[in-house]
């Protein structure tokens, strides 16, 4: 299961909602694989959402919930929230990540697809990494008045 963020216009949601475009046919701006729940458990402490602006990264919580489309749930940043996601993701620092993190957490609440015997510090570079990819796929999504479209798939 990879967690995938499509840029998206007022007019693209329109046409997804209406069933004009689907989604499989729009391009995955970024697609973070299987590090989406990892993420989501790090930045919140949970696997299904978090406050605001952080529980914006991996958007989950009902408030964004734009519906089923393609049999796959969407859900939806508008502009400001990448905004407020994209500000938030910037003041962060590793060392405030690393308080966040703890591969022990991760396998005693189920979180996918940590195993047993993973190396913490490996999973970790990869958080960081996944952050970066995705601060700058927010700073662009600022810069061009857009909004996010994240789904599972």
């Amino acid at each position: 299961m990879s967690g995938r963020y499509l840029v998206v216009t007022e007019a693209l949601i329109e046409s997804i909602k209406s069933g004009e475009i689907s989604v499989h046919d729009c391009q995955v701006d970024l697609d973070i694989d299987k590090t989406w729940q990892m993420l989501q458990f790090t930045l919140n402490g949970n696997l299904l959402d978090g406050e605001p602006p952080l529980g914006y990264v991996v958007p989950l919580a009902s408030e964004q919930y734009l519906g089923r489309y393609d049999d796959m749930d969407l859900f939806l940043l508008s502009h400001e929230q990448v905004l407020e996601a994209y500000m938030a993701l910037e003041q962060l620092t590793p060392e405030d990540v690393r308080a966040r993190f703890s591969l022990e957490n991760m396998l005693a609440e189920g979180v996918y697809p940590v195993m047993e015997g993973w190396d913490e510090e490996v999973i970790f570079q990869e958080i960081m990494q996944t952050i970066d990819m995705i601060q700058a796929l927010f700073q662009v999504t600022v810069e061009n008045g857009k909004g996010i479209v994240f789904y599972v798939f």
